[in-house]
């Protein structure tokens, strides 16, 4: 299994690393098959860096990952949060079209034709403030639209969070932008985000793997 992503991905968030989404999901699935891990995460990067980071990974890892999870994209809309915050259409765009050429490029080096992939939309820790949840919508609009052109899977992690905001979202105080501070950021996961996490990509994951098997019995149909 294979984990691509920025802070939440790492773990942040979690009160102990064994409780993050990514290491759940291993745990789960490891019983019953042996489950391997590599996370290709850190805090702060933005699509662009998990990007460029891609060919420090063994080649093997992506040839031999079954399952791999995409979550990206916080820190590009935080990171353009000067001109996003304006609300004005072209520059949402903007920045959303920047980072579907790396989300895209990071799908076509990581994706294999034999492995299951699913990639995360955002959820947005901010409900309260419209410019965010506009800016949110607009960018997970934009990942549908690469998942539909690759033929990947979907977990809308933006349905499971909204109204769960006060549990799930570390240090949440009023769900708006203003609630930002350089320290104890309301923006990552509790232990509970996390297992909401864990539970929405375990059962994109099952939605998949039924979706293949009802493929095989039609084809085999087909044969007979």
């Amino acid at each position: 299994m294979l984990a691509l992503g920025d802070s939440i991905t790492y773990g942040y968030g979690a009160t102990l690393p064994e409780l993050s989404y990514a290491e759940r999901l291993r745990k789960q699935l490891a019983r019953n098959v042996r489950v391997s891990l590599h996370v290709q995460a850190k805090p702060g990067w933005t699509s662009r860096q998990l990007n460029k980071s891609l060919p420090e990974v063994p080649k093997c890892i992506y040839d031999e990952a079954e399952i791999v999870t995409l979550m990206i994209g916080g820190n590009d809309l935080l990171r353009g949060a000067a001109a996003l915050l304006t609300g004005k259409p072209e520059r949402i765009a903007q920045v959303c079209e920047k980072s579907r050429v790396e989300v895209e490029q990071i799908v076509e080096y990581a994706n294999r034709p034999y492995n299951t992939f699913v990639i995360a939309t955002l959820y947005n820790p901010f409900p309260n403030f419209d410019v965010a949840e506009r800016i949110t919508q607009e960018y997970n609009d934009m990942l549908r639209k690469v998942a539909a052109r690759h033929k990947l899977y979907v977990f809308d992690s933006s349905r499971i969070f909204r109204g769960h905001e006060a549990d799930y979202v570390e240090h949440y105080k009023n769900g708006q932008f203003r609630d930002i501070r350089f320290y104890r950021n309301p923006i990552h996961p509790t232990d509970a985000g996390h297992q909401a996490l864990f539970q929405g990509f375990y059962r994109t994951l099952q939605r998949a793997k039924a979706s293949r098997q009802k493929r095989k019995v039609v084809r085999q149909r087909r044969r007979a």
